[in-house]
């Protein structure tokens, strides 16, 4: 079985990258080097199937699909004059003739699945959508919906469309080289307004009580700013940022991804773990699994998980941010005794959820396609 899998960049993401391993528009990179480079650096590690994660391209062929830079090396390499990523996408898929089209960002592509059908390639399609909101998104021409979210499953079958749950997975290497855990509290991820309103307050909290606190806590955001215009004159348009606060973004830390993040997982003792508006009781997110296969203890909101992962047996919860100031407290001043459960949560999630088990399962939903 030959799979197509691709995924959208985060715009953040793709300049810390290309800084970190100093590519430019000099770079003598081909595409399969610059491939590597972005699984190697662990981007979307935790969706990414296990194929392509060991590079075996004659199985599963991945790629950012709108990242320019890679995306305009294949067509390079490949004869192709076109810098329209859509059209490169669809050669991709018609050079290497996948027998499934695993698209992980159908909300962001301007339908391509119908440019695919139309064009005659023959696949199974399957689109993979984690994008939280109150409704989720419908996608009619896939083959079959996937996501880690259950309610979205239950409610795309009652539209009589085929759906499945796929949870993320852990990589063995996440646990390899332990370093010192030098931060006490670490919070990573978006920063919006409007569907993560909750969450963001929660985040002002616990940079406004890292003031005080003698603990570490560092708290890395992607921050969506909002500016209101001040003044407009010809050529000249003066904002001020009016999301987040003066008082807040003074307390924010560059968002991290890829093995900067990993390394900062491995050096945190405790991961708290905080949802969007929109998730209410089910819980599940890309932090979860990488905050315990890392190593950490996470401390995550309460309600329903996966099944496999057990609430304050792999992991602490708490309700509001009160109790989460109190159980942080708690954990650190205790600390002996909760990383000896951190280190038993990630054995077990390692075990549960790696990435052998997430390889069969999507080979058991295509299976029955």
């Amino acid at each position: 079985m030959k799979i197509y899998q691709c995924i959208h960049k985060y715009p953040p993401h793709i300049p810390l990258f290309e800084k970190m391993h100093g590519i430019n528009d000099s770079s003598t990179l081909t595409f399969e080097a610059l491939r590597k480079l972005l699984v190697n650096d662990g981007y979307a590690a935790s969706y990414i199937l296990k194929p392509a994660l060991e590079h075996k391209t004659n199985e599963v062929f991945f790629t950012i699909w709108n990242y320019e830079r890679l995306q305009l090396l294949w067509a390079k390499e490949n004869g192709l004059t076109t810098t329209d990523l859509t059209e490169i996408k669809l050669a991709q898929i018609k050079k290497f003739k996948p027998d499934v089209f695993y698209n992980m960002s159908p909300f962001a592509d301007d339908n391509f699945i119908e440019l695919l059908i139309q064009s005659g390639v023959k696949t199974y399609n399957i689109c993979w959508n984690g994008f939280i909101e109150k409704r989720p998104r419908t996608f009619p021409f896939y083959d079959i919906h996937l996501t880690l979210h259950q309610p979205f499953v239950n409610y795309w079958k009652k539209l009589g469309l085929k759906a499945n749950e796929l949870q993320p997975a852990v990589i063995d290497k996440w646990l390899n080289n332990p370093q010192e855990k030098t931060i006490d509290v670490l919070f990573y991820g978006q920063y919006y307004k409007g569907i993560f309103n909750k969450r963001n307050e929660l985040i002002n909290q616990l940079m406004l009580y890292s003031k005080s606190s003698p603990y570490l806590i560092n708290v890395h955001l992607q921050v969506q700013e909002i500016k209101r215009l001040i003044l407009k004159l010809p050529k000249i348009n003066i904002q001020q940022t009016v999301f987040p606060s003066k008082k807040i973004r003074k307390l924010i830390l560059p968002p991290l991804y890829g093995q900067e993040l990993s390394n900062t997982l491995k050096k945190s003792k405790i991961v708290v773990n905080a949802y969007g508006d929109n998730n209410q009781d089910y819980k599940s997110n890309m932090r979860l699994f990488e905050a315990i296969g890392h190593g950490a203890l996470l401390i995550s909101e309460r309600g329903n998980y996966p099944e496999g992962l057990i609430p304050d047996e792999d992991f602490i919860t708490y309700s509001d941010y009160n109790e989460l100031e109190s159980v942080i407290e708690k954990v650190l001043m205790n600390w002996d005794d909760y990383k000896e459960f951190a280190e038993r949560a990630s054995k077990k999630i390692h075990t549960l959820f790696s990435k052998e088990n997430q390889w069969k399962k999507f080979q058991e939903i295509v299976g029955a396609l």
